[in-house]
């Protein structure tokens, strides 16, 4: 009897889903759906350079992907939450759960906690600049998983947000295949990596390659379901666009996740009994052959990134190179987990911590201008920032979302095709190809919102649904999330107009014009330490102006007293801006290089008293980096001020045992020399930076002021 009733309540059960998936959509459950499709689509091709355009002369914002992408999915996800909300508030229907879902909140409540009791709240809810990977883009994930659950509740649904993922793919790949053939419309200016890589709309070969594990998988999965034999083909093509993008982007770890993605969709090919046909195996040949052409051409690149075979090999290479910097930056990374194992320094605040935390060995691999913002390991990226109880939570859900939902993506019930249950197959496959990816990659919104989706995708077979009837009070709580949405969505477009202001300030120019965008930047977005930067930028860069006049006019025997004045006013302008952003983010480096720096300049120009205040900035970004060679120069250029070149020696050379390469310290030091009448050693130094910085006209004239010395020595 107790059996029977277990058998009554699952008949009732699926009779209600059958009845929920007959029911025609609602407007606001289409809008909700649309919107999907939107994130889906859109978040990976957001940019803000349109400069193709023959109208567009410039980018809109100063970080040209990463903030448009979360600006795309906020939108999104804001106008899909308030349409759902609508249609259950007014209507009421179906809940989708999964047996994920508290575990889900316990994640969300441990991060919100770690970002209370970060080092950086405001970075710990935002997440850092050019990452946005804090608090509320964990926020937004577990809701476009929520809203994915509640749609995809068949498989056509599944497939209709493969295919928008296909086209989206495309456009990325071939966009990537442009750049990596020489041919981008685009203007980008220096690229901080090597030309002829692809990176696509992403900005980064790491972050592309991450990304295109997704439509990699995704396309072949489509092309080995589909019936129709003139979208089979498309998809194939699809999927080879995806596969060379893949490859040019050089980047291992998408390499490794991407070859892992597709095994696991190959042994889920072969499990569900998939028929390959004609279609396909030409195919195959095709792409085979392409890649291997792909790679060949690559074979005879002298450039170690841009050589396959080479950066293959130097996955291996653990005593050199990207490989030896990886690991020390692992090593920091769990050099900070140590010191704060429960909640961490915060979400995305790596940044933040890794100055304190890398070794001298770090530095003398990649010099002193490098700054990992990043650990290239989900792993440690997550125990550095949310604690190792958060790091287990977090991986506890992706193993507990692959486990319960293995059976759904690799075993085929009786009832249905191979075929179309290749398709959760395949989210499965790339959810576990981005996840490898991400043990040496990044993990950032405009990509990691579809390791979500995915998840959903392979959970919704198995959700239970809950019956909710529309509330008698579903009018004004319907009202006021749409005034909280709309309040977001006001707020997320001030978050991106901020950035313009912001690009408009680095853009330089005019003082005042270049000020005004500062701190309309500032204004708008006051939770971003680089806009706070950026004024005491516009007046210390103006305040050097002042000074390069100032001096001048003394050379031309001229009056300049009130020049004098001018440079005080601005100077204690930019100091004032600049102790107010070490205030606001005691933790970042750069900003106590910065101040130092002006003081030294201040010394030489306003006062010399100015040199014990850039003694007392220079001690404080000692402790927050002591291996940070460009502070312990402007600290050396203070206590040459105050005569103690001694000193000053010592700090330099311990810089250059950081950097040898680090021109601008051998330079210092020569002049440390020269003061202290040693012209040999002096010469030694200016011609070694000669040979770092062959072009540099400046150091000719310094060579030949010490060989002169020694002349005149030698007389």
């Amino acid at each position: 009897m107790a059996g029977s009733g277990k058998k009554r309540q699952k008949k009732d059960s699926a009779n209600k889903t059958t009845r929920s998936l007959s029911q025609p959509m609602s407007d606001a459950q289409r809008l909700c759906w649309a919107c999907l499709h939107v994130i889906v689509f859109a978040v990976p091709l957001a940019i803000s350079n349109w400069t193709w355009l023959p109208f567009v002369d410039m980018p809109f914002t100063f970080d040209q992907f990463d903030i448009v992408k979360v600006f795309v999915l906020r939108a999104a996800t804001l106008v899909a939450i308030a349409a759902w909300s609508w249609h259950m508030l007014f209507e009421g229907g179906t809940v989708r759960r999964t047996k994920v879902d508290y575990l889900i909140l316990v994640v969300l409540f441990w991060i919100a906690l770690s970002a209370v009791f970060s080092i950086h709240p405001p970075t710990g809810v935002f997440g850092k600049y050019r990452r946005f990977e804090g608090f509320l883009a964990y926020v937004n994930y577990a809701v476009v998983y929520f809203l994915a659950l509640q749609f995809l509740d068949r498989l056509s649904r599944a497939r209709s947000l493969a295919r928008t993922l296909f086209f989206s793919g495309v456009l990325v790949s071939v966009y990537g295949i442009m750049q990596y053939l020489g041919i981008d419309p685009l203007s980008w200016g220096r690229l901080p990596f090597e030309e002829n890589r692809a990176f696509s709309t992403f900005g980064n070969p790491n972050l592309l390659g991450g990304f295109i594990i997704f439509p990699l998988v995704i396309s072949l999965a489509l092309a080995l379901s589909e019936k129709d034999h003139r979208w089979r083909i498309a998809y194939w093509v699809g999927f080879l666009l995806a596969a060379v993008c893949w490859i040019t982007a050089f980047t291992r770890g998408a390499w490794i996740g991407g070859a892992v993605g597709l095994l696991v969709l190959g042994v889920a090919a072969w499990r569900l009994r998939t028929r390959l046909t004609r279609v396909d195996w030409s195919f195959a040949g095709v792409i085979a052959a392409i890649s291997a052409i792909v790679v060949a051409r690559s074979l005879t690149v002298d450039d170690a990134v841009l050589n396959v075979w080479r950066r293959l090999a130097s996955i291996f290479e653990f005593d050199r190179g990207s490989a030896l910097s990886r690991f020390q930056i692992w090593d920091a990374a769990w050099s900070a987990t140590l010191d704060r194992p429960v909640f961490g320094f915060g979400p995305d605040t790596f940044r933040l911590v890794f100055p304190g935390y890398k070794s001298i060995e770090y530095v003398q691999t990649v010099g002193h201008l490098s700054v990992a913002d990043n650990v290239h390991n989900y792993f440690l990226q997550l125990t550095a920032a949310i604690g190792i109880p958060g790091m287990l939570l977090l991986y506890g859900l992706f193993i507990a979302v692959a486990v319960l939902s293995f059976r759904t993506a690799f075993v085929k019930p009786e009832s249905e095709s191979g075929e179309g249950r290749l398709m959760l197959s395949a989210f499965w496959a790339a959810a576990a190809g981005y996840l490898v990816h991400l043990t040496f990659g990044l993990s950032v919104t405009g990509s990691t919102f579809l390791l979500w989706i995915a998840m959903a995708a392979v959970m919704a077979p198995s959700a239970r649904t809950v019956q909710v009837k529309a509330p008698s009070w579903g009018a004004p709580a319907a009202a006021a999330i749409v005034l909280v949405v709309i309040v977001a969505s006001v707020g997320n477009v001030i978050y991106i107009a901020a950035d313009h202001y912001y690009l408009q300030a680095r853009l330089g120019g005019d003082y005042q014009r270049r000020l005004a965008a500062a701190e309309r930047a500032v204004r708008l977005n006051p939770y971003n330490d680089m806009y706070r930067a950026e004024v005491g930028m516009a007046h210390n860069d103006a305040f050097r102006s002042l000074v390069q006049q100032i001096v001048s006019d003394r050379q031309a025997g001229l009056d300049t007293q009130d020049l004098v004045a001018q440079a005080q006013q601005v100077f204690e302008l930019a100091e004032e801006s600049l102790l107010d952003t070490i205030e606001f983010v005691p933790n970042e480096y750069d900003n106590y290089v910065f101040l130092t720096s002006l003081y030294d300049l201040a010394g030489q120009t306003l006062s010399p008293e100015y040199y014990e205040r850039a003694l007392e900035i220079g001690r404080k970004g000692i402790e927050v980096s002591e291996y940070g060679p460009a502070v312990r120069l402007h600290y050396s250029i203070a206590l040459m001020g105050m005569g103690d070149y001694d000193e000053a020696e010592e700090q330099l050379l311990y810089a250059l045992e950081m950097d040898p390469r680090y021109v601008e310290g051998n330079m210092l030091l020569g002049d440390v020399y020269m003061k202290k009448g040693d012209p040999a050693a002096a010469l030694e130094s200016y011609r070694h930076a000669k040979e770092l910085r062959p072009d540099d006209q400046g150091i000719d004239w310094l060579i030949s002021a010490a060989e002169a010395s020694i002349a005149a020595q030698a007389e």
